[in-house]
């Protein structure tokens, strides 16, 4: 087993605003990976609903600071300055890790495969009372599909640090930042790969942007076309049906997977429902309708 010295470096990188409900799972999620060589990053704006107290009480393991900023793209470009990984991970303050050897099976990807860029895999998404709403699985990577449809779920997302530049994440973009930097790392030749497995939670709670600034993504969205070979036409949208019908299909098939040790608090019920909605449900307004 190579020390900890010869490991690389991995830096969670996590912005925070008034989460406090959300912060100590995702703390738990990263301080219990059996990946030793790991520095975990927060970046808070400025909150005033007990996330300092969260932050002050999390560790030496975690650098934090709390302090105004200009939005989530901001707080990530930050942390990204602070930090000094090899490899970086993008984990906002309400999502979390599925379980504890998440990063530990990505670095292994990464020490197999030196050429590759990007990892990324299936993440759950949970409602606020913890039911397991859906299965959010990775398309193996397809370069025509990703300009389709952003098939990369966020949280699941670590990267080379020499992929990316400074700053990580163009600060125009207050929706589709994410999406933007695979586009951008996509065109610069930067290599994907998919490893099959849960990596995250994916967490849909009232204040998360998805359900608060739906028209801010369909601009960011306008915008990304204007700079990338984008299909969002009209002809292309039967190939996102097509995705969508794909990936509850595939999640269906993935839901005997979700099982414990979790690196966040399962509620006995979570999978309750889970399989229907999947198979036969297409989400239209989380959380209201996923009983």
């Amino acid at each position: 087993m190579c020390p900890i010295s010869k490991k690389p470096l991995v830096s969670i990188l996590t912005p925070s605003f008034e989460q406090a409900a959300w912060l100590p799972a995702n703390l738990h999620s990263v301080a219990c990976q059996t990946y030793a060589n790991i520095e975990h990053v927060v970046m808070d704006g400025g909150s005033t609903d007990g996330s300092v107290e969260i932050l002050e009480q999390a560790g030496e393991r975690v650098r934090w600071r709390s302090e105004p900023d200009r939005g989530q793209a901001h707080a990530i470009n930050k942390a990204f300055a602070a930090s000094s990984g090899e490899i970086i991970g993008w984990l906002n303050s309400d999502d979390a890790y599925f379980d504890c050897q998440v990063v530990e099976r990505v670095v292994e990807l990464f020490e197999v495969d030196p050429a590759l860029d990007v990892v990324y895999g299936h993440a759950l998404q949970l409602a606020e009372d913890g039911t397991a709403i859906q299965v959010l699985t990775a398309h193996r990577f397809d370069a025509d599909l990703l300009r389709a449809v952003d098939f990369i779920c966020q949280p699941t997302a670590f990267i080379r640090r020499s992929a990316l530049s400074e700053p990580m994440l163009d600060e125009t973009f207050h929706f589709a930042m994410d999406y933007e930097l695979w586009l951008r790392l996509m065109t610069d030749g930067k290599r994907f790969a998919r490893l099959n497995r849960f990596i995250a939670i994916d967490r849909h709670q009232r204040a998360r942007k998805s359900s608060t600034i739906k028209d801010t993504y369909r601009e960011n969205l306008d915008r990304l076309s204007g700079m990338y070979e984008m299909r969002l036409d009209p002809e292309w949208e039967s190939t996102r049906t097509s995705y969508y019908k794909r990936q509850r299909l595939a999640g269906a098939l993935l839901v005997p997977r979700i099982r414990g040790p979790f690196a966040f608090d399962a509620s006995p019920s979570m999978k309750r429902g889970l399989l229907r909605r999947q198979a036969l449900q297409r989400k239209s307004a989380w959380p209201e309708e996923y009983r």
